[in-house]
């Protein structure tokens, strides 16, 4: 599979997990990344100091950095949106 959208968790460090929806892609090289979209908006004031975490796609783990941590989209009502870039054996 090259791509993958669809539900998703988060894990960060201190062991808090989070839904999200993914929308993930890996190239023939095996290098994956894509976004992580996030529905409740209280979660910002975490989520917007991620760096790196893991996340589960169908309980399988895919380890990922943040390289831009200014690169998040919210509009008021919207749901909040990160970049993430794999690290790893892609989850999916």
């Amino acid at each position: 599979m090259t791509t993958y959208k669809g539900a998703a968790v988060l894990l960060i460090t201190d062991g808090r997990q989070f839904d999200t929806d993914a929308d993930l892609t890996k190239d023939s090289s095996g290098s994956w990344r894509g976004t992580l979209t996030f529905h409740d908006q209280a979660l910002m004031p975490v989520l917007l100091n991620v760096d790196d975490g893991h996340v589960l796609v169908d309980g399988q783990p895919g380890e990922f950095i943040r390289p831009d941590r200014s690169d998040w989209t919210i509009n008021s009502g919207s749901p909040f949106i990160i970049r993430i870039l794999g690290s790893g054996d892609a989850p999916f």
